[in-house]
């Protein structure tokens, strides 16, 4: 589905899906970070299921209109962490996984909420939860590339640890330059053979 095809509905059910897949994602990450060692994130408010403390306006937007999204970077000092600088794989790995297993609990809580609400909320709600399933498999997939200012670069600053700050530094140009390629559904056409397999696995889509 091109953006173009995006209803103001639409819009608003994919924007409220973000808000949910950014707060678990960047909660996760951080919980994450501090539980290896590195208390940063912590001190940084970043340990929070507020979504508000996550969300990247230039993130959130290509999120919502590309499908191709990611939350505000996060300071990771490998050096802080116990595992050393391979602590940034798990945390990235963790991302991933909590990612997805948001999609995967609101479909598993859907048979039990959507009987509780009257028929316009109850169809409301399935679209909801059927979009945040989606969007959630994107996001999960966008962000493990080691790209900034995506979660995954953290896997860049793993490989390369003297790069770490620069990579934290370009991040915000890097998020334009990522939103206006996402723009032409490069990302999207790149990523669709393993969003097919996920979402496949998890939604029981394809």
């Amino acid at each position: 589905m091109a953006w173009t095809d995006l209803t103001l509905q639409l819009l608003v059910l994919r924007l409220v899906a973000y808000v949910f897949i950014a707060a678990v994602h960047g909660f996760t990450v951080a919980a994450v970070a501090v539980a290896l060692g590195d208390q940063g994130p912590r001190y940084d408010g970043r340990r929070s299921l507020n979504p508000l403390a996550h969300l990247d306006l230039i993130g959130t937007a290509s999120g919502v209109l590309f499908s191709a999204g990611w939350v505000k970077p996060l300071a990771v000092d490998p050096f802080a962490l116990r595992p050393g600088r391979f602590g940034l794989a798990i945390v990235v790995a963790a991302g991933f996984a909590a990612t997805v297993a948001g999609a995967m609990a609101l479909r598993l809580a859907r048979p039990f909420i959507l009987p509780l609400l009257p028929d316009s909320a109850s169809t409301t709600a399935f679209a909801l939860i059927e979009i945040t399933g989606q969007l959630s498999v994107w996001f999960a997939l966008v962000n493990i590339l080691p790209l900034p200012p995506l979660t995954g670069a953290h896997l860049l600053a793993m490989a390369a640890p003297a790069y770490g700050k620069a990579v934290n530094g370009i991040a915000p140009y890097a998020g334009i330059v990522l939103a206006l390629v996402a723009a032409t559904g490069i990302v999207t056409n790149t990523l669709g053979p393993l969003y097919r397999l996920l979402a496949g696995l998890i939604l029981g889509t394809s």
